[in-house]
């Protein structure tokens, strides 16, 4: 039972390794294809992002201590890039301490696995990540979110949202009423988006049906207004698939 659901799991997935340890990376991607998997290698940091854009992988493995950029300036290059901003990526570090992980979780990490670690447990992180993306992508887009109220958790309905603004260990939800806590990250909320949320920076999703202008406030930064006066900045790599999402272009 088991084994047929990793097959199912790994059937069609692409994973790209970026790590630096050449041994590490042909035991890993020896072990991933003998699940099924298909194994794109980056062993050069600057090399991933391009890689990952041309490849288009469906979960991004990324060692956090490499020469020339470091796994969290890779990590915020993906989270930047639109075709590949929702991808998982599973952080690989050293560092083991709780403000590591809680660092490397609310940098935009969807897992963070320490070294050394066992194969068992490497492959089991990458089967549940594979799992919950792929069980968002196919589940309708969710139409209320949890939030944290006085007695426990209330709910918001997405029409009811302006926009949501990711914090370290969650996401602050922003009504025309006020704003409320979730203990959702700013990434689970992407992944199981309809289609009226959109991520338009890194720390941002906004209600497209909320927004009543854009402009430029500066030369290098855009800006959307919204009906309840507020303005959220639209990453520069984001403008032209924003401004194409509201029928500008």
């Amino acid at each position: 039972m088991w084994n047929e659901a990793r097959m199912n799991t790994a059937a069609n997935a692409k994973v790209m390794i970026v790590e630096d340890d050449a041994e590490l990376v042909r035991g890993l991607k020896r072990l991933l294809e003998s699940d099924g998997y298909e194994v794109v290698p980056a062993t050069v940091s600057l090399h991933a992002l391009p890689l990952a854009l041309r490849e288009q992988p469906d979960l991004i493995v990324l060692d956090v201590m490499m020469p020339g950029i470091d796994g969290w300036e890779v990590l915020r290059r993906i989270r930047a890039s639109a075709s590949i901003a929702s991808t998982p990526v599973m952080m690989l570090t050293a560092k083991s301490s709780v403000d590591d992980r809680v660092f490397g979780l609310s940098a935009g990490a969807d897992d963070y696995l320490t070294k050394p670690f066992a194969l068992r447990e490497f492959r089991a992180r990458i089967d549940a990540l594979l799992r919950r993306s792929r069980s968002g992508l196919e589940a309708p887009g969710i139409k209320r979110m949890p939030v944290t109220a006085e007695r426990g958790v209330a709910f918001v309905d997405t029409s009811d949202i302006m926009y949501i603004e990711g914090m370290r260990n969650h996401c602050m939800i922003h009504t025309s009423e006020g704003e409320m806590p979730s203990r959702m990250s700013l990434g689970e909320v992407e992944m199981r988006a309809g289609a009226g949320l959109m991520r338009v920076h890194r720390s941002y999703i906004v209600n497209l049906d909320a927004v009543r202008g854009c402009h430029w406030a500066t030369k290098s930064a855009f800006v959307l207004s919204l009906k309840d006066g507020s303005e959220v900045p639209v990453s520069r790599t984001l403008v032209a698939e924003v401004r194409g999402r509201l029928g500008l272009c």
